[in-house]
């Protein structure tokens, strides 16, 4: 799993408003359940190689982690190394504070 080009993503985002509002426009606007591949593409348009299935599992993780979940050794290594929740700021993107507010109200990651 490229855990680590979905977090470098993730904290790019985070820190770049001009790609929270491209990242929640392509969620935005994705067809139902495509939110993932939405994300992957953008993440590939800036040189980030993951796949949808590896965004939408860091995202999970991470939900279950803000959530108090308990997480699997999978989920654990999915957000750890400083990961947290990164992009938390889409508007306020990350996962479940990662891409709360503005992308992850619509995202089924």
């Amino acid at each position: 799993m490229s855990v680590e080009a979905v977090a470098q993503f993730l904290e790019r985002v985070n820190q770049d408003t001009a790609l929270q509002q491209e990242l929640a426009q392509a969620v935005e606007s994705s067809a139902p359940g495509e939110d993932r591949v939405a994300a992957a593409e953008i993440g590939a348009k800036y040189g980030y190689s993951f796949t949808p299935d590896e965004i939408g599992e860091t995202m999970e993780a991470a939900q279950k982690q803000q959530s108090g979940e308990e997480l699997s050794e999978e989920e654990l290594e999915a957000v750890a190394g400083g990961f947290c929740t990164p992009a938390i700021v889409v508007a306020g993107i990350g996962a479940a504070g990662a891409i709360t507010g503005g992308v992850a109200s619509r995202a089924t990651w």
